[in-house]
């Protein structure tokens, strides 16, 4: 049996997946905030080998549950292989939800029109996807590997492919003074496209990442957290589209959850995110928050 080195992760919204890991590492490897699946190769499960770890499950989960592949980027591999994982899960979990895992945007322009449909066809429809930012200097900076335009034209075509998709966005990415551009960017290339849910972070200088050498060497300026929360603010006045926003996550300088097509819902974020900015100082803000408590994972 294949040994995985690097610890399986999970989206937060999948605590109730049935969890399998299928690889491990990235294939790209070069995001300059990214702390993750670095000095793993990239490793693909054997079929046979996901089978043993899925048999051992079943006490555990219904035939109707949702199932998550864990890995940096498991959706870059080929067709014939995710069918192959596809077809070993159908055989256990007859009546699975559907099929999760996470991918860059490359990983799907490589693949035809013909290819995602037949992936969602059989049960492999949600991905989460680090689109981080809309603002292409920010992903620039960060060393992305795609545009905004990318990202947009590769949503469209999931959405004409019948995917469902979590977009992951990066408060403060851009770098001191740059929030309000990236959060109206941001919310720009999301209006054209349909994500079932936006989860958002905040920018982190993780010892193990680019990014920490690139603040020792002035090469990128930390936002306050006071600027963070601004770009937040901003961004979710300028969504138009009905999606689910889930910003609870221990990065983040503030932690809501709403659907952002109810405008009750919506206004009682922008009214509590005013009254924060309002109350507390720079200096509290960043007591409060402590991100260089977070920076040694």
């Amino acid at each position: 049996m294949m040994k995985f080195t690097e610890p399986p992760m999970r989206a937060p919204q999948e605590i109730n997946s049935l969890i399998l890991q299928v690889t491990q590492g990235c294939t790209y490897g070069k995001c300059n905030f990214c702390y993750t699946s670095r000095g793993y190769p990239f490793l693909a499960v054997k079929p046979e080998d996901m089978e043993k770890a899925a048999i051992a499950q079943k006490p555990f989960f219904p035939s109707n549950t949702p199932i998550y592949l864990t890995g940096a980027n498991p959706f870059v591999l080929p067709n014939w292989k995710l069918k192959q994982y596809i077809t070993v899960l159908r055989r256990h979990y007859p009546n699975f939800y559907r099929i999760s895992l996470q991918s860059r945007i490359d990983d799907i322009a490589r693949k035809s029109d013909e290819e995602l449909e037949e992936l969602a066809r059989l049960g492999l429809s949600h991905l989460y996807i680090g689109t981080e930012n809309g603002n292409d200097e920010a992903l620039s900076l960060m060393n992305k590997g795609y545009t905004a335009k990318d990202v947009i034209e590769q949503l469209k075509r999931l959405d004409k492919a019948g995917f469902t998709y979590t977009n992951f966005y990066i408060l403060g990415m851009a770098g001191k003074g740059k929030g309000q551009e990236s959060a109206k960017a941001t919310a720009t290339m999301f209006n054209q496209v349909h994500p079932q849910m936006i989860t958002s972070t905040a920018i982190t200088p993780f010892e193990k990442a680019p990014i920490a050498s690139m603040v020792q060497n002035d090469e990128f300026q930390m936002p306050t957290e006071r600027e963070m929360i601004e770009e937040l603010r901003t961004f979710l006045s300028e969504l138009k589209i009905d999606t689910f926003y889930d910003g609870v996550h221990y990065l983040n300088p503030l932690n809501y959850r709403f659907r952002t097509g109810d405008p009750v819902q919506k206004r009682k974020v922008l009214e509590d995110i005013d009254n924060i900015l309002a109350t507390y100082s720079e200096t509290e803000l960043e007591l409060l928050v402590n991100r260089k408590a977070k920076t040694s994972l």
